[in-house]
């Protein structure tokens, strides 16, 4: 019987795992090996790294830290999550693992623009994901928003703070739930379908559309939407906000008894260093929920 299994492995999995570690809790951290985290080419708005930090970088340290600790380390992604009487019954690479509590940092997946070399181009920094991390490095270049829903018109209003030449790219989609209208005055639109993508200079892309219009080394956003990981949460009885994320309280609980969230998967802003926070208190609140059984 573990005191908590964690199911997660990127940042908010690592620091709750260290923190239940160091008081003095049987934990287990289950890693998918696809934390989001893995993919950013370097981080430069993380406390602490004046120069940056690649995200596999800082996941490798993070996994050293936790190394130094009685933290079992299953690889694997978890199939089920159950309640039991009075614990939980997590499935993963064909072992059934039983806990006390649960602290959920599965995160979520970015829905990616529909090319083959998508995901390289995130990790290699030509396909950007989020302008709250990286959009002060734009330093006034041409920016282009990859999607068409409000989301991504709210993200190209945004990145206005960087450069004041930004474009939507609806890449042959309509607009949807938001008009033309809506837009700022200082928003470009394109709806022409992309006919292709290249890698450029300094972590940018060239775009060239179907009609032969081209858009030469500029920083791409992907607006795309995401999903998050929370389908083992609600299997569970965990009620999700509309987004299918997990609203939690001030100390990361859910509505399911000794059940915890924290990370991207959380309702709430994603950065690192707030999944990191997020982590701390839902294994001290673990902790304190488990001296009162």
């Amino acid at each position: 019987m573990y005191d908590c299994v964690v199911v997660g492995g990127g940042p908010a999995g690592l620091v709750a795992g260290i923190y239940l570690a160091r008081l003095n809790r049987r934990v287990v951290i289950i890693d998918g090996g696809e934390s989001r985290a893995s993919l950013i080419p370097r981080s430069y708005n993380h406390p602490a790294f004046p120069d940056g930090i690649p995200g596999q970088v800082l996941l490798r340290r993070m996994y050293d830290q936790a190394s130094k600790f009685a933290i079992e380390h299953v690889i694997g992604r978890a199939d089920a999550v159950e309640r039991r009487d009075h614990c939980f019954e997590t499935a993963v690479a064909g072992r059934n693992l039983l806990s006390q509590s649960v602290i959920c940092a599965t995160g979520l997946l970015d829905i990616l623009p529909p090319w083959p070399d998508a995901t390289k181009l995130v990790r290699n920094g030509n396909l950007r994901l989020c302008p709250i991390c990286d959009g002060y490095e734009i330093n006034g270049a041409p920016v282009v928003v990859l999607g068409n829903t409000r989301r991504a018109v709210r993200e190209a209003e945004f990145l206005l703070s960087f450069s004041d030449k930004v474009t939507i790219a609806t890449m042959g989609a309509e607009l949807d739930g938001v008009s033309e209208a809506d837009l700022e005055t200082s928003v470009r639109l394109v709806t022409d379908r992309l006919a292709s993508h290249r890698p450029a200079a300094e972590d940018r892309l060239s775009l060239e559309f179907v009609g032969g219009s081209r858009m030469e080394d500029v920083a791409v956003y992907s607006a795309r939407g995401c999903k998050p990981q929370s389908d083992i949460a609600r299997a569970v009885g965990v009620e999700l906000d509309e987004e299918g994320r997990i609203p939690t309280d001030q100390h990361q609980r859910t509505n399911v008894e000794r059940f915890y969230a924290a990370g991207d998967v959380v309702t709430g802003l994603n950065q690192l260093g707030v999944a990191m926070a997020q982590a701390e208190i839902a294994a001290v609140a673990a902790h304190n929920d488990l001296r009162r059984l």
